[in-house]
C-alpha cells in the first residue's frame, strides 16, 4: 500500500505551484541578479586569491633557492667547497661575467651561464620566445624587467666584450676591456621573484659557458639549505671562514655575504599586495551588500504583494512555516539558476591575470580556473536565494498587516509637534521623528546614520590614498630620485667636470658600503655629500648628519628598530664590535638601482671609515640638471660613463600599477552608498505618510512637510559627513604610513580639496532632494485621504 500524503504536503505544493504561476518570473529576475552579482563577488575572490598567491606559487614554480653567493675567480677553491659546506643540501654553480656593450648606452651587463643547469633550483617561467639552444655560443634569455627597458629587447643582438677580473679590479681607477669578444642573441624573456645581484639579469646556456670557457669573473652558487632550524647560520659561518682563508682581491666589488632570497621577500611587494587585498576586499563587501539589498528587498516587496494569498493560507490552517516552505520550494528554479551563472562567472574570472603589481609574479600564464571556488560558491548562492526568500515571507507574516490591526501609535510625539507649531514645527517635529519616536517599525534611524558614516569614511579614505599613491607616482623626490642622473663608479676627474658644467645645478657624490646591526641585519650605508648644490634627499623629519656619532635613516629602518629622535642603533664596526649611532633624522637618500627606494642609512662621510672593509671607495654621483637640459646631458654622458637607467624603483613600479584602483573604489563606493541612502530615506518618508497626514491636518503647509523631511533628512547626511571626513582621513594616515614605511617613503598623506569638498556638499544636497519626492506626493494627497487609506 502506498502512503497517503500528508495533507500539508499538498497544501504547500498547490502554494508552490501558484507562486510559481503568479510569481515566477520575478523570482527568476531576482535570482538572474543574485547570480550575476554573486558571481561577480566569488570572482572578486577568485582573483584576490590569484593575486594574492602569485608571488608565493612562482617561488615554488621556479624553485627558488633558499641561498645565493657569488665567489671570485681568484677564489677557487672557496667555490669548489660550496656545495660542501656544512648546511647545503644541494647546490648548482654557474660562471659569472660582465660584459661591456661595444655601442649604446648599456654601460656594463652581468650574465650567468652553466654548462648543467640544474632542474630543482632557479629555473625561469619563460613568458615569451623560448630557452637558448644548448649547443648555441650566443643565445640567452633576460629578465622581464630588463626587456621592458628596451634595451634587450626579443629577437635583438648585441656585440660586447667580456671583462677580465684585472679589469673589476679597476673599476675605481678606471679600465679598457680586456676580455675576448661576444655577441648574445636574446631568445626568450623570463619571469623569476627577483632579480639582480647575483641572479643577472641575463642568463645564457650551455652553450655561452662553453664557448666563453675560462672568461667568468667568479662563480655564482645558488644553494638548497637543509631542512633543519640553523642550516643557514652554519652555512653562513663556514662560507665566511672559508672566505677569509682565501682572500680575494676584488672582494670590494663582488664579495658580500650569502643572499636569502626566500628569507628576503621585498618589503615593497608585500605593501603593494596588501593593498590590492584591500582593494578587491573593499569592492567584493560593496558589490555583496548591494546585490543582497536589490535581492532582499525584492523578496520582501513580493512576500508583501501576495497577502491575499495568505488570508487564503491562514483560513486553511496554514502556518507561517508551511507557508515559507512553499515559497522556498517555489524558489528552488531561480535558486538553481543563481548557481549556475554564479559558478560560470567566476569561472570566467579566472582569465584575469593577478591586478597591478603581481601579475609581474604569476607563473601561469592565461586561464586559471578555480573550479572548488566555483562549485562550493555556486552552493552558497543557491542556498542564500532560498534563505532570502524564507526570511522575506516569515518577516511578512510577521507585520500580519492583512489579519491584525495595526497598534495604536504614541500620540504624544504629534501632540508636542502640534503645540508648538506656532513657532517651530518643521524643525521639532523632523528631529523628534529623525529619533524614531511615534514610529514603531523599520530599521532604527541610527542604523542608517552609522551606515552612512562609513560610506563617507570609505569614500573619503579611498580618495585620499589614492592621492597620496599619485603623488608618490609622479614626484621623484619622494623616493630618493631627486636627482636627474645617477652616475656609479664616479671618478674624481668626472666628478669635477660635472661640477664645472653650467648645465649642472648640483652634483653630490655617495659612497655606500655594507654594514651589520646588531642583530646581524645587512643594510646600506651611505656617506652623502654635495660639491655642487644641494644632495638630493628628501629629509621626512629631524635634520640631516653632521657628527661621526649621527645617523640618519630610511623609514622603515625606523619602524622596525622603532626610532626617533636620539635613539641609539646598535651597528657593527667593520672589526666587528659594538659601534652605535645616534638617530637625528629620518631621511630618503639616493641610490642607483631598482631595488627598494633610498639607501638604509646616511651618515657624515668621515663616518664611513670605522664601518667599510673597501680599500677603494666606490662612488656614485648624483646630477641634478638646468631645466631642460637633462636629456642632452644623459645622452652625452652615457657616451663615456655609466649612467644608471632612468627608471624607478620596483617598489614605485609596483605602486603606480594601482594608481588607478582607489578611484574605481571611491566611484563604486558612492554609487552603491548613494542608492543605499537614497532607499533607506525613500522608505523612511513612506512610513512616515501618517505623520505627515497628521501633520498637515493640524495646519502644517506643503512647504512645513518638505520642510520637515528635509531636516529628517539631515539628521543622517549632516553625521554621516561631520563624522565620517575625519574618520576616513585618520583611516588614510594609518593606511599610506603602513604602505609608505613599509617601502622606505614619507609616510605624510595629500589630501585632494576639491573631491572631498564635492562630498561633503553632496552628501546633504543629495539627501534634501531625495525627500522631495515623497513630499510632493504628499503634497497632492488630500490629508483625509492619506488618514483613511493610509
Amino acid at each position: 500500500m502506498h502512503a497517503r500524503p500528508r495533507p500539508e504536503t499538498g497544501a504547500i505544493t498547490l502554494v508552490a505551484r501558484s507562486e510559481l504561476r503568479e510569481r515566477g518570473w520575478g523570482l527568476l529576475v531576482l535570482a538572474l541578479v543574485l547570480g550575476v552579482g554573486g558571481g561577480v563577488v566569488l570572482g572578486a575572490v577568485a582573483l584576490g586569491e590569484r593575486t594574492g598567491t602569485a608571488y608565493s606559487r612562482l617561488v615554488d614554480a621556479v624553485h627558488l633557492d633558499d641561498a645565493r653567493i657569488l665567489v671570485p675567480a681568484d677564489q677557487p677553491r672557496l667555490a669548489a667547497a660550496v656545495p660542501t659546506l656544512p648546511g647545503v643540501d644541494h647546490a648548482w654553480t654557474a660562471q659569472a661575467y660582465i660584459a661591456q656593450p661595444d655601442a649604446g648606452s648599456i654601460r656594463f651587463l652581468s650574465i650567468a651561464a652553466s654548462t648543467r643547469p640544474h632542474p630543482d633550483l632557479v629555473t625561469p617561467v619563460l613568458v615569451a620566445g623560448r630557452s637558448p639552444d644548448p649547443a648555441s655560443p650566443d643565445e640567452v634569455v633576460v629578465s622581464e624587467q630588463i626587456a621592458e627597458e628596451g634595451t634587450l629587447a626579443l629577437g635583438s643582438v648585441h656585440t660586447m666584450r667580456l671583462l677580465t677580473l684585472r679589469n673589476v679590479a679597476d673599476f675605481a681607477v678606471g679600465f679598457t676591456p680586456a676580455g675576448p669578444a661576444s655577441r648574445l642573441t636574446v631568445v626568450g624573456v623570463a619571469r623569476m621573484p627577483k632579480w639582480g645581484g647575483t641572479l643577472p639579469d641575463v642568463l645564457g646556456g650551455p652553450g655561452f659557458a662553453a664557448a666563453n670557457e675560462g672568461g667568468a669573473i667568479g662563480t655564482v652558487a645558488y644553494v638548497r639549505l637543509q631542512p633543519r632550524p640553523g642550516a643557514l647560520a652554519d652555512f653562513t659561518g663556514a662560507f665566511t671562514a672559508a672566505s677569509a682563508a682565501e682572500p680575494s682581491a676584488v672582494a670590494d666589488y663582488l664579495a658580500g655575504p650569502p643572499e636569502t632570497p626566500r628569507l628576503s621577500v621585498d618589503e615593497a611587494v608585500v605593501a603593494a599586495e596588501r593593498a590590492l587585498l584591500v582593494g578587491v576586499g573593499v569592492f567584493a563587501l560593496v558589490v555583496g551588500l548591494g546585490v543582497l539589498q536589490v535581492v532582499g528587498l525584492g523578496l520582501l516587496r513580493s512576500a508583501a504583494a501576495a497577502r491575499e494569498a495568505r488570508v487564503v493560507e491562514r483560513a486553511l490552517g496554514m502556518t507561517a512555516r508551511q507557508s515559507a516552505g512553499a515559497r522556498v520550494l517555489a524558489a528552488v528554479p531561480g535558486a538553481v539558476v543563481a548557481a549556475v551563472l554564479g559558478a560560470a562567472v567566476t569561472l570566467l574570472a579566472g582569465t584575469l591575470e593577478p591586478l597591478g603589481s603581481q601579475a609581474r609574479f604569476e607563473p601561469t600564464v592565461g586561464f586559471r580556473p578555480q573550479w572548488a571556488l566555483a562549485l562550493v560558491g555556486g552552493l552558497v548562492l543557491a542556498l542564500v536565494f532560498l534563505a532570502l526568500t524564507a526570511g522575506a515571507v516569515l518577516v511578512a507574516w510577521r507585520r500580519g498587516r492583512e489579519t491584525a490591526p495595526e497598534p495604536a501609535r504614541d500620540p504624544t510625539p504629534l501632540v508636542a509637534a502640534g503645540e508648538a507649531l506656532r513657532r517651530w514645527p518643521s524643525l521639532l517635529l523632523g528631529a523628534r521623528l529623525a529619533r524614531g519616536a511615534g514610529v514603531r517599525r523599520g530599521l532604527p534611524p541610527v542604523v542608517t546614520t552609522v551606515a552612512a558614516v562609513a560610506a563617507v569614511a570609505g569614500i573619503v579614505a579611498t580618495v585620499v590614498v589614492g592621492a597620496s599613491l599619485t603623488r608618490l607616482v609622479d614626484e621623484p623626490a619622494r623616493w630618493a630620485n631627486g636627482a636627474d642622473i645617477a652616475l656609479p663608479d664616479s671618478r674624481p676627474d668626472d666628478v669635477a667636470a660635472l661640477v664645472a658644467d653650467p648645465r649642472t645645478v648640483s652634483v653630490a657624490v655617495a659612497d655606500t658600503v655594507r654594514v651589520r646591526t646588531a642583530a646581524e641585519e645587512v643594510l646600506g650605508m651611505s656617506g652623502l655629500r654635495a660639491v655642487k648644490g644641494i644632495p638630493p634627499v628628501d629629509l621626512v623629519s629631524g635634520r640631516l648628519p653632521a657628527a661621526p656619532d649621527e645617523v640618519a635613516v630610511n623609514p622603515r629602518v625606523a619602524q622596525r628598530y622603532d626610532l626617533a629622535d636620539g635613539t641609539l642603533l646598535p651597528l657593527r664596526a667593520a672589526d666587528g664590535s659594538p659601534r652605535p649611532l645616534r638617530t637625528v633624522g629620518i631621511v630618503v637618500a639616493p641610490r642607483d638601482d631598482r631595488r627598494a627606494p633610498g639607501q638604509d642609512l646616511l651618515v657624515a662621510e668621515p663616518t664611513l671609515a670605522g664601518y667599510s672593509t673597501y680599500r677603494t671607495p666606490q662612488l656614485t654621483a648624483y646630477v641634478t640638471a638646468r631645466p631642460g637640459e637633462a636629456a642632452a646631458l644623459r645622452a652625452e654622458l652615457a657616451t663615456r660613463l655609466e649612467v644608471a637607467p632612468d627608471l624607478p624603483p620596483d617598489a614605485i613600479r609596483n605602486l603606480a600599477d594601482l594608481v588607478r584602483l582607489p578611484g574605481l573604489l571611491a566611484v563604486l563606493l558612492a554609487v552603491v552608498a548613494g542608492t543605499g541612502l537614497a532607499h533607506s530615506l525613500l522608505v523612511t518618508a513612506r512610513r512616515l505618510a501618517r505623520e505627515m497626514a497628521v501633520f498637515s491636518v493640524l495646519g502644517a503647509t506643503p512647504g512645513q512637510v518638505r520642510t520637515t523631511l528635509t531636516i529628517l533628512a539631515a539628521t543622517t547626511a549632516v553625521p554621516a559627513v561631520v563624522l565620517g571626513v575625519p574618520l576616513g582621513l585618520g583611516v588614510a594616515r594609518l593606511f599610506w604610513w603602513q604602505v609608505a614605511t613599509t617601502i622606505g617613503v614619507g609616510g605624510d598623506i595629500a589630501v585632494p580639496g576639491w573631491p572631498i569638498v564635492v562630498l561633503v556638499a553632496a552628501v546633504p544636497v543629495g539627501a534634501a532632494l531625495v525627500t522631495l519626492v515623497p513630499a510632493l506626493r504628499f503634497a497632492r494627497m488630500p490629508a483625509s485621504t492619506s488618514l483613511a487609506t493610509l
